[in-house]
């Protein structure tokens, strides 16, 4: 559900400043980045209830490594992108999209490292 509203509201803004011919002129779309946000986060997820199930001692690192794949993994979808408009309009809109999903991924990592101290 954030996720949906997340990108409904972003749509609604950038389309209120006329923007969508900069998403043609980069090759990348809103859509194209919200689906990697979405995937990469149900991976960090993924990998941290993976680790609570298999080491729970361990799931603060295990967290962190995701999210180091996650930032690499990010990186390497954008870099064809970066540079090309001299307003950085391709780089603001993918660290919306970046941060909205950070900070999901930490509040369910939150989640699941008390719900694993709880059980000690």
């Amino acid at each position: 559900m954030v996720t949906i509203a997340a990108f409904a509201a972003h749509y609604l803004v950038l389309n209120g400043m006329d923007a969508s011919g900069y998403w043609q002129q980069s090759g990348y779309s809103l859509t194209g980045m919200y689906t990697f946000g979405t995937v990469s986060s149900f991976c960090v997820i993924l990998f941290v209830l993976i680790a609570q199930w298999a080491m729970p001692k361990k799931l603060g690192l295990v967290f962190l490594g995701a999210m180091t794949v996650k930032a690499i993994a990010s990186y390497i979808y954008i870099h064809g992108g970066l540079g090309i408009f001299e307003n950085d309009f391709l780089e603001y809109n993918f660290l919306i999209v970046f941060f909205i999903f950070l900070f999901f991924d930490v509040f369910v990592a939150f989640q699941v490292i008390n719900q694993t101290d709880m059980a000690d």
